[in-house]
């Protein structure tokens, strides 16, 4: 069916005629949030041609590990399924994520779950990541970085491709897409369905993700209007739990959910695009989209749950036994449910002429997201209820408007300056509902924040091969529904200022080389006030209860370079080196002896998930005309805090992997129906490690100081591989 629409679209390419900005048109969307090559901002890009290089199903953080100061990890050990990242130590509810300009992150806790429409990565045209607050964008505030991925143009050129992978834990992926070219010279479609799929490294941790990729769009004159449809249906099995160190030990494939804990989320996206061009460079461009959610299932066995935490004293859940005190339902297995609706719009005008480039936009969205929870089982519930029974049911309202100017002015042809302020405002609103048998007992005060994030820079150009430049900015950033209820539903009355915004003050100064070597080295200082960090207790799902920390820093220095060697060699580097640091951290405790509160405060400590070193070296060769490419990468990752408070003994080891791949193109021997064959192998040295981790136990501490908590360790997969054939027509 595939390659006869694309015979059938190559036919029509006959009728066309040449519309050769369309591609500058439909990059008029994003670029306006986009760091260009002379904005003095620090940032990497990864372009389609290296995307499809380093792709073979692993998701997106996957990806972007090529790049300096990134350390990413996933559930059940294989970079498929959920997989997460973090930049400069800092998790993804403060970076920043754009699709074509469509803000990712989750508005109320931030969050973004690339699980959701896995494979995003097969239809994407550039990513680029911006470290530090970097330049102002859409959602919410870019405050460790921010993740801009546009997807793929549509082409006046016909195509199609099909990808097949396998590869080790019964991984796999099935891919196919169409580019029909310019039909009836003015309309182009892109199309794209897949599905990715593993058992999981680790014991019941399978996933598997249907995709899929959308967009129509009419081009005419000095115009593109573009349709985009993206989404994908997750099923997931849980395994976001460590294990502690003998357990590691032993056998690093166990997972402590062995009930049938599983999960399943739909995201669907719906955007629809507009880009003009004024003449004498002027241009504006409008997007708007709507994007639903949903969380058919989240089941949690609760082996040890009282359901004190859910208000459920007096009700028919709690069993009067003859004789005795009152008893719990024993073990229950309770399902967390979801449904979303995120619409918005976004609108900006570009100006380039002469020495200015300026651009200003304007960005308005509503979030709506229901939070319920149902009771599948339990060894004794009470004939009052039936089968999921709804225990709780709350909403969260999320409103934001923002709006920013950028201005590069350029002196002269290797001067120029930058400056670019955003006034964000976003606001809050919990509602709860009272159900059946349990009434809500937490009031959430209605919330409203302002910020004013200005950035101003300037960029020096020495010489043809040696640029210098240097920025300084702040950012601010609202905190998480989850950092003020710390569970699923407000366990009591919250009041807004229980918790502070996070400021950073962020300096950057880099070079830019080109000539023997290409790429980037820069040095970067990031001065905390009210961060908010990990306090050391666990909420009842074992996730980090989060609060204010005062005064803290993140300092270093990164290298993104690459050196071509003739035709044949390339060799890269993508390395940081960094000090992350609280000023002083203070950290209650339950002491064991009086079972009293206990309240420590250290000083000078190295913040939780901040390896001071992270390293890359790649080296990488084309051979036989370059039908034949190899590939060998060593990553290295420090030393790993679980908590902030320097405690070795809470801690992941630092780990080193080697990779490698191997491709085969035989296209240019003119030999029909001979895909392109490429070999990933993945940590080789079959190292036992783990990119991330948690607490265990219970947040006490003895007369002898000794904690009550231990290092949970989230293991990935030893050596593995996956193969992957792709026919293009």
């Amino acid at each position: 069916m595939i390659p006869l629409l694309a015979c059938f679209s190559s036919g029509l390419w006959a009728q066309s005629d040449t519309i050769s900005s369309n591609k500058n048109l439909q990059d008029l969307v994003v670029s306006a949030i986009q760091a260009k090559q002379k904005t003095p901002i620090t940032f990497s890009a990864l372009d389609k041609k290296r995307i499809q290089q380093l792709y073979y199903g692993a998701d997106i953080p996957t990806l972007l590990q090529v790049t300096p100061s990134v350390n990413a990890y996933s559930d059940n050990g294989t970079g498929i399924g959920y997989s997460f990242f973090r930049l400069r130590g800092m998790d993804q509810t403060r970076i920043n994520t754009t699709i074509n300009g469509i803000p990712v992150n989750d508005p109320e806790n931030q969050g973004v779950f690339f699980n959701n429409f896995a494979d995003l990565a097969s239809s994407a045209e550039q990513i680029q990541v911006q470290r530090g607050i970097g330049t102002s964008t859409n959602g919410t505030s870019a405050f460790g970085g921010s993740v801009n991925i546009q997807t793929k143009h549509l082409s006046n050129q016909a195509g199609a491709q099909v990808s097949l992978g396998m590869g080790s834990f019964g991984s796999s992926r099935v891919t196919a897409e169409v580019q029909t070219g310019l039909i009836n010279k003015h309309w182009m479609f892109y199309g794209r369905m897949g599905q990715v799929k593993t058992n999981g490294f680790r014991q019941h941790a399978g996933a598997q993700v249907q995709s899929y990729h959308f967009s129509l769009g009419y081009v005419k004159n000095k115009s593109v209007l573009k349709f985009n449809f993206f989404g994908g249906n997750a099923q997931s099995k849980l395994a976001y739990l460590g294990l502690d160190k003998a357990n590691f030990d032993a056998d690093a494939t166990r997972n402590s959910f062995t009930h049938g804990e599983s999960d399943a989320f739909n995201q669907y996206f719906n955007q629809v695009q507009y880009s003009y061009d004024l003449g004498k460079g002027q241009s504006i461009s409008a997007s708007a989209y709507l994007v639903n959610g949903s969380a058919p299932r989240f089941q949690f066995l609760a082996d040890w749950y009282t359901f004190d935490a859910l208000n459920m004293a007096n009700t028919p859940y709690y069993l009067n036994a003859p004789g005795d005190t009152i008893a719990s339902p024993g073990n229950v297995m309770t399902s967390y449910r979801l449904k979303q609706q995120f619409m918005g719009a976004f609108a900006n005008y570009q100006l380039t002429r002469g020495k200015l480039d300026f651009v200003t936009g304007i960005h308005v969205n509503q979030f709506q997201s229901d939070h319920f929870m149902e009771v599948n089982w339990a060894n004794s519930i009470p004939a009052a209820f039936k089968q999921n029974h709804q225990v709780y049911f709350n909403t969260g309202f999320k409103n934001e408007a923002s709006v920013f100017a950028k201005v590069n002015y350029g002196f002269t042809d290797r001067f120029s300056v930058f400056s670019d302020v955003q006034v964000r405002q976003s606001s809050f609103r919990y509602e709860g509902r009272d159900m059946e048998f349990r009434k809500e007992f937490g009031k959430v005060e209605d919330m409203q924040w302002l910020f004013v994030n200005p950035r101003a820079g300037a960029r020096f150009g020495l010489n043809r091969f040696v640029s210098f430049y240097a920025m300084a900015g702040m950012s601010m950033r609202e905190p998480t529904r989850f950092d003020y209820l710390q569970d699923d539903f407000a366990p009591r009355d919250i009041k807004q200022n229980e918790i502070k915004p996070e400021q950073v003050v962020n300096i950057e100064f880099g070079s830019e080389l080109s000539g023997f070597v290409t790429g980037k080295i820069n040095v970067y200082a990031m001065e905390f006030q009210n961060q908010i960090v990990g306090t050391g207790a666990l909420n009842n799902f074992g996730y980090p209860i989060t609060g204010n920390v005062g005064r803290s820093f993140r300092r270093g220095i990164e290298i993104d370079l690459k050196r071509q060697l003739g035709n044949y060699l390339n060799i890269w580097v993508s390395s940081a080196i960094s000090s992350n640091k609280a000023e002083q951290f203070t950290q209650t405790y339950t002491d064991e002896a009086t079972q009293l509160p206990l309240t420590l405060t250290y000083n000078n400590t190295p913040l939780a998930f901040s390896p001071n070193q992270i390293h890359n070296l790649g080296i990488e060769t084309n051979l036989w005309k370059k039908r034949i490419s190899a590939g060998l990468s060593y990553r290295y990752v420090g030393l790993q805090y679980l908590d902030n408070t320097g405690n070795k003994e809470l801690s992941l080891p630092a780990f080193q992997l080697l990779d490698m791949q191997v491709a085969v193109n035989p296209s240019s021997l003119n030999i029909k129906g001979l895909p392109q064959i490429a070999l990933r192998v993945n940590n080789i040295l079959d190292t036992k490690y783990a990119p991330s981790g948690s607490l265990g136990g219970f947040n006490t501490i003895s007369n002898g100081s000794q904690r009550g908590q231990f290092a949970l360790f989230l293991p990935n997969a030893g050596i593995n591989y996956f193969c992957t054939a792709t026919w293009t027509f």
